[in-house]
């Protein structure tokens, strides 16, 4: 039988709207399962903490939904400085 967990990615745009990726980790043994799972989990923060986006963030859940670990990042985001306009 296998032992599934869920890592939700979830990422918020400049625009102020929002996307998720899900990603899946499994195994057999139950112990395996859970450090595949964790895995996933900071490999997502990794991208995460120093994502240009204003909010990053993932969760790891169980199949039966219990939330096992979470972490958000928010950055300030500096909007590309553009030229001043020359006066003719």
């Amino acid at each position: 039988m296998l032992t599934q967990f869920y890592i939700i990615e979830v990422q918020q745009y400049e625009d102020g709207t929002f996307g998720d990726i899900k990603h899946i980790a499994y195994d057999e043994d139950p112990d395996q399962a859970r450090l595949k799972a964790e895995s996933k989990f900071y490999e997502v923060l990794a991208s995460a903490a120093i994502s240009k986006l204003p909010m990053h963030s993932a969760i790891l859940f169980k199949s039966d939904g219990f939330p096992v670990m979470y972490k958000s990042f928010t950055h300030t985001v500096h909007p590309e400085e553009q030229p001043e306009d020359e006066e003719s």
